[in-house]
């Protein structure tokens, strides 16, 4: 009888806490969205502030997590003005993982960037949008690199516009 009660309480709790993070909520409101947009396999699950997506039947076990955030470091406004470039993103990169890339990725009125790369024999993908200090992050890894940037292209054009719009 106590667990019957414990569960109840977690299944009204959650849309407290959904309305209580907004993030959280406009992620929970993408997560069919998302998992259709990557295909068939995919699953959608909210984790406290990311939404993640894996399908754990496919070849690798591809996986890809979104995260709303904050960034009021300046990079916005650098990365705006051309103070911070994408290639002086790219050489950082590379200085980090000589198979890293890094390609400009702006969207509607978001500046942004993708990053690709290898760490073994897994492949990554990185989107990092900016507008007016709100942060859109999206992280893909998969067995190929084409899976991997190909996960986050097809979220960025399907499910992205409504995280980094107004």
């Amino acid at each position: 009888m106590t667990s019957w009660r414990i569960v109840m309480a977690m299944l009204l709790a959650a849309p407290a806490a959904l309305a209580q993070d907004p993030a959280a909520g406009r992620l929970a409101a993408q997560q069919g969205r998302a998992a259709a947009a990557l295909g068939a396999g995919y699953v959608a699950r909210l984790e406290d502030d990311r939404l993640v997506l894996a399908c754990p039947g496919c070849e690798g076990a591809p996986m890809v997590e979104i995260r709303l955030g904050r960034r009021e470091d300046g990079t916005e406004a650098r990365l705006r003005s051309g103070a911070t470039t994408i290639n002086a993103l790219d050489q950082q990169c590379r200085g980090r993982n000589p198979t890293c890339r890094v390609q400009r990725a702006d969207l509607g009125p978001a500046v942004g960037w993708v990053s690709a790369y290898r760490a073994g024999a897994v492949a990554g993908s990185t989107l990092v949008l900016l507008r007016d200090g709100a942060m859109v992050i999206a992280r893909s890894v998969a067995a190929s690199p084409e899976l991997a940037r190909g996960n986050l292209e097809r979220l960025r054009a399907e499910v992205l516009p409504a995280l980094a719009g107004p």
